[in-house]
């Protein structure tokens, strides 16, 4: 998989991921030097990174899967749509990292809300292969406690971890699970982790209106061999999830660490500012 880091953030978690061996980083930023580096000039405003993004040829050239990730608040994302329109042969998948929006200004915080909106229907539309949501505070809460040194590095970690196991289970074969196909139009997505031994779930984002949850199970060769009560918990978690509307799969990983691991996976079809609009209407 080509990994594309745009702007401080994006780049950030292109480079915790290009310590796995899966993927090739691509860098687009205005302080970037070297191999599939793109360096933009800098500019004052967000409308004048939308205005003066250069085209860049060897773009066109990257082709299969594409992971794109920016976080929308920095003027830099105003260029994030002139880039995608260049990757004319890959399947696009976007990570879009939202920071703390109490803590942004008003001009920020209208470009951040533009940005991940409309990255949104593009998602949804098909345009994108997918987005997936990611808000760094509910990232914090997930890991707990981070030292102000290196606080964005440990967030980084979590957000590039927790995807590259996950692409990791999506292109292997699972031991038993119960998969389904998200609905087409369930395109706006994010990430989580669950505690194995309590259940707790906890969400990268606070995706409404859910259509499909996975659950990928990491369990030991030795423990799949030997615990005599593992697929009893498994199910039993799994059945507590089913709600009226909405698809609930898992599946069950071998690997070679001993301690077990759970990661998920919500898919909805509904651009997430506008929930609160929908009510009751029937959002097909």
């Amino acid at each position: 998989m080509k990994v594309v880091g745009l702007g401080k953030a994006g780049c950030a978690i292109a480079a915790a991921l290009s310590k796995f061996p899966q993927y090739t980083v691509y860098k687009f930023d205005t302080d970037v030097h070297g191999e599939n580096c793109f360096p933009l000039a800098a500019k004052k405003t967000h409308e004048e990174y939308d205005k003066d993004c250069p085209i860049f040829p060897e773009v066109e050239k990257i082709d299969g899967e594409v992971l794109f990730i920016l976080a929308g608040s920095g003027k830099i994302s105003g260029a994030s749509l002139r880039i995608l329109q260049q990757f004319k042969n890959a399947n696009v998948t976007v990570l879009y990292i939202q920071p703390d929006v109490t803590l942004l200004a008003e001009t920020e915080a209208t470009q951040e809300k533009i940005v991940r909106n409309i990255l949104q229907e593009y998602a949804r539309s098909g345009l994108l292969e997918r987005i997936y949501l990611v808000a760094n505070p509910l990232v914090e809460a997930c890991i707990g406690d981070v030292p102000i040194m290196g606080y964005y590095e440990s967030l980084n970690q979590a957000i590039s971890n927790t995807f590259h196991m996950l692409n990791i289970f999506k292109h292997s074969d699972a031991v038993l699970g119960t998969f389904t196909e998200p609905m087409e139009i369930s395109r706006i997505s994010t990430l989580g982790v669950v505690d194995i031994e309590n259940g707790e779930e906890k969400w990268f984002f606070d995706l409404q209106l859910p259509r499909d949850v996975v659950y990928y199970y990491g369990i030991s060769e030795k423990e799949l061999a030997t615990d005599g009560s593992l697929f009893k918990h498994i199910t039993s978690f799994v059945k507590s999830k089913i709600e009226e509307g909405v698809n609930v799969s898992y599946g069950v990983y071998k690997t070679n660490y001993e301690q077990k691991y759970c990661y998920c996976i919500k898919h909805s079809s509904v651009v997430q500012s506008y929930v609160q609009l929908l009510d009751d209407q029937d959002i097909g």
